[in-house]
């Protein structure tokens, strides 16, 4: 079985799109789980009854995005949950809020995750330093029962990695266990942005500052670059996010063949 879980935060935009893929793609038992924060009680009330396991939680330990909620506490409270139901042999799969899934998940993915005992998307762009290799929790993968190790509480706390990236706790913990993780690959053939709107391995899109400002590492080199204001970029990338995200809402399977680089009608 595949234990899914997301945590959607401040609002539920992303929220169908990412429940839609998993029905669709996931080909092998599965259960689902989220953590919804910072929404309001008509939102609650509409999604959950559309997951396995449904929290609201209010108050981490950190503040984040203008409320005290990370994702390290969405992991804190949902591991437990998912530790009740796991079996020996399951397989434990996080998504952003604003990634889902693009093609099957099924045994062979198993057996990927099995084999490499981690699996992540990889996103150099993401980075100041391009050469940095770092397992973006956009998507990871790997055996639940490691969910009883110390791998768990690296998850569940906030943890910078020398890069500005929280989830160093885990770049540890795999550093230590000499674990060689696999890293799903960006595979664009169409790319509208360095690090925005991502296809990874034809497995998942990646839609990235989803959920909060548009304004990333690779628009500040963009603004450094170009000798435009960090606004003007941010501007610019409102501008084609909202576009996107009519196409998304609409026809997202044209528009995932648009960015896999097959002839459509995007406009």
């Amino acid at each position: 079985m595949i234990h899914v879980f997301s945590l959607h935060y401040g609002d539920d935009k992303w929220s169908e799109l990412q429940i839609k893929s998993i029905h669709k793609h996931i080909k092998v038992p599965y259960k689902t789980y989220s953590v919804y924060s910072h929404m309001d009680e008509d939102s609650y009330r509409k999604w959950e009854n559309e997951w396995d396991v449904f929290l609201v939680e209010e108050k981490g330990k950190h503040a984040h995005k203008s409320g005290n909620f990370h994702l390290t506490d969405g992991h804190r409270y949902i591991i437990p949950e998912i530790l009740k139901h796991a079996e020996p042999g399951d397989i434990f799969l996080r998504l952003d809020s604003d990634a889902f899934l693009i093609n099957d998940i099924d045994e062979s993915f198993i057996e990927l995750v099995n084999k490499h005992q981690f699996v992540s998307l990889k996103e150099p762009e993401h980075e100041w330093d391009t050469t940095y290799h770092t397992p973006h929790p956009a998507l990871w993968a790997f055996p639940v029962e490691l969910l009883n190790t110390k791998l768990a509480y690296q998850m569940s706390e906030l943890l910078e990695d020398h890069h500005s990236n929280w989830w160093g706790g885990v770049v540890h913990w795999l550093e230590e266990n000499n674990i060689k993780w696999h890293p799903l690959e960006r595979t664009n053939e169409v790319n509208l942005h360095p690090l925005y709107f991502g296809v990874y391995d034809d497995l998942v899109y990646h839609h990235w500052a989803g959920s909060r400002d548009m304004i990333t590492r690779p628009d500040r080199k963009i603004a450094r670059e170009s000798n435009v204001s960090i606004e003007s970029v941010r501007d610019d990338n409102i501008k084609l996010n909202r576009r996107i995200m009519e196409q998304l809402n609409v026809q997202p399977d044209v528009f995932i063949d648009y960015l896999r680089g097959i002839e459509t009608e995007v406009e």
